[in-house]
């Protein structure tokens, strides 16, 4: 459980006092962290009123509503005062927001002395899914050899979204995710990366039927199959990864010293699966 492991390895079993999520959502891995003792107080903050009222009502029915705040409204216009978080996440939130390096500074400033910031299963593949020509090749390839079962009806090859259709079913998807990397690495000296691998996977499952891919053996069997050539093709350094977990700990640095870069600057593996299908079923080419 990936929040057992930040709670052992990162805030070394001892609870902060508070913590916020900005793109909070549905909020589960925040409420996971407080029922594990992690956080006292979870400030959450989101676009939309729908998955954070969720979650409060959800921390509410396990008796620790009072340790839920709900914020809502754009993340750039959002509160978050200076050396109060011990803690703050961006759950698969960070490749929404624009502009990147503003939002990580002010993430930066809301810190405590010894604040981390974790980006949680984060997409840092390229803009609007964007596949480089080499990568989609790789998929493309495979693609003809899967079952006709298997593979979706509305196409005899696999296709992917143009990035202005990315971008006209949802302006916020992916607008600079390929700069996520390098702008927190310039930004923050103490920076750690997790590779959650996903490039070959990503890209193959916009062509799958997702309803045969978790309702029969022949699915089941062929999702592990794709997981393991993504881990195996991300191994020997033929892909990259797409997904990541980042750990970034405080800048302490006078804010005048932080550098801006400029613009050129086998359960893990399922819920990687879950989080493609989820992001591609808005996105289908029909």
């Amino acid at each position: 459980m990936r929040e057992e492991w930040l709670f052992s390895r990162y805030l070394n079993r001892k609870r902060v006092q508070r913590a916020a999520s900005l793109g909070a959502g549905r909020a589960e891995t925040e409420i996971a962290l407080l029922e594990l003792g992690a956080v006292e107080h979870f400030d959450l903050f989101d676009v939309s009123s729908v998955g954070i009222e969720y979650a409060k009502s959800i921390a509410e029915e396990k008796g620790f509503g009072h340790k839920v705040t709900c914020h809502v409204g754009p993340i750039g216009c959002a509160e978050l005062n200076e050396n109060t978080y011990d803690l703050i996440t961006f759950v698969a939130s960070l490749h929404h927001m624009e502009p990147l390096a503003e939002t990580l500074e002010r993430a930066n400033r809301a810190l405590t002395q010894h604040g981390i910031i974790w980006c949680a299963n984060e997409y840092i593949g390229p803009d609007r899914f964007d596949y480089p020509v080499a990568h989609a090749a790789i998929a493309k390839s495979f693609f003809q050899q899967i079952p006709p079962g298997l593979r979706n009806h509305w196409h005899r090859e696999l296709q992917f979204p143009t990035p202005q259709e990315v971008a006209e079913v949802d302006p916020t998807e992916a607008p600079c995710s390929s700069k996520i990397e390098p702008t927190m690495r310039d930004m923050f000296p103490a920076l750690e990366i997790m590779p959650l691998y996903g490039a070959f996977a990503f890209m193959v499952f916009w062509g799958l039927n997702h309803d045969a891919l978790y309702e029969t053996p022949e699915g089941t069997e062929l999702t592990r199959f794709i997981l393991g050539m993504d881990k195996a093709l991300t191994d020997a350094g033929i892909l990259p990864t797409y997904f990541a977990h980042i750990i970034a700990r405080k800048n302490n640095a006078p804010r005048q010293q932080i550098h801006r870069p400029g613009r050129h600057s086998s359960a893990l593996l399922y819920r990687y699966a879950q989080r493609a299908a989820s992001i591609l079923r808005h996105l289908k080419i029909r």
